[in-house]
């Protein structure tokens, strides 16, 4: 399952309970002891328990589980997602279990991207999933956050060509989504009149009103700049009212006019 369809909110990740089939007799006491802790919110005591099980070196598939569980703890229950980060790591170092490496690796791409904006460590995690055989249900979603990656280290080239890629695949997920991002990246670049016709494109794809908005003003921006005012200010003009904040786009229409009466003087 995709990470966007993990429901965080309240959540106390109890991924072991369901497994205590699983457990020794010797920690399987202690386990129970900790899933309790954590519904009762007690964090770090329960953090503590799993620790000194660890410190007991249990048999790795015990060891994956704990190091998976902690990673959830620091960063669904207490926010720390650099801790998380290294247990997650954890599991992959220490199995080859494409279960867990793939639940990993989801976790350490969604954390990279999207907290800790370590792009270089997304790019790895969703190249990896990208790439993993068999093909994941969730490879056209990996495969966006590889390129929009790239974009976001302003590796415009690479993010370009992976970009293509999709906008090349039959039915990918992404292929509206990449119309608006290689917009962007051509704006980034200065490369106004690409970023408009990408931006075209996209409208006229894009069935979410508030996204239309946006990318029309970003147009309109472009257009601005190009100094075709008059398409800069239709294009204001007719979100005058959608957009957030009518004042930037009144700011914007009134500066045009005042530039378009100063070129008839």
């Amino acid at each position: 399952m995709s990470l966007r369809k993990t429901i965080l909110g309240g959540v106390v990740a109890l991924l072991l309970l369901i497994l205590v089939a699983d457990f020794t007799p010797r920690f399987h006491k202690r386990i129970l002891e900790a899933q309790k802790l954590l519904q009762e919110q007690r964090y770090n005591e329960s953090i503590a328990i799993y620790q000194s099980i660890l410190e007991a070196n249990p048999e790795k598939e015990l060891k994956v589980k704990i190091y998976y569980q902690l990673g959830e703890v620091y960063s669904i229950n207490m926010g720390n997602n650099r801790k998380a980060v290294e247990y997650y790591k954890k599991v992959k170092e220490t199995t080859d279990d494409p279960l867990w490496l793939v639940k990993s690796e989801e976790k350490l791409g969604d954390i990279s991207f999207t907290y800790l904006k370590d792009f270089t460590q997304a790019v790895s995690s969703y190249q990896r999933l990208s790439n993993f055989e068999p093909r994941l249900n969730e490879q056209d979603f990996y495969q966006y956050r590889w390129a929009l990656s790239l974009s976001k280290m302003k590796k415009y080239d690479e993010a370009i060509e992976k970009f293509k890629q999709i906008l090349n695949s039959k039915g990918h997920e992404h292929q509206v989504d990449s119309l608006f991002q290689m917009g962007m990246i051509h704006f980034e670049k200065k490369e106004w009149r690409q970023a408009i016709s990408f931006w075209n494109q996209y409208v006229q794809r894009e069935d979410r009103k508030d996204y239309v908005v946006e990318a029309k003003f970003l147009m309109a921006n472009a257009y601005e700049t190009l100094e075709a005012l008059k398409k800069a200010y239709n294009i204001y003009y007719s979100i005058l009212g959608e957009y957030p904040n009518t004042e930037v786009i009144q700011s914007r229409l009134n500066a045009i006019y005042q530039r378009r009466i100063a070129r008839k003087r």
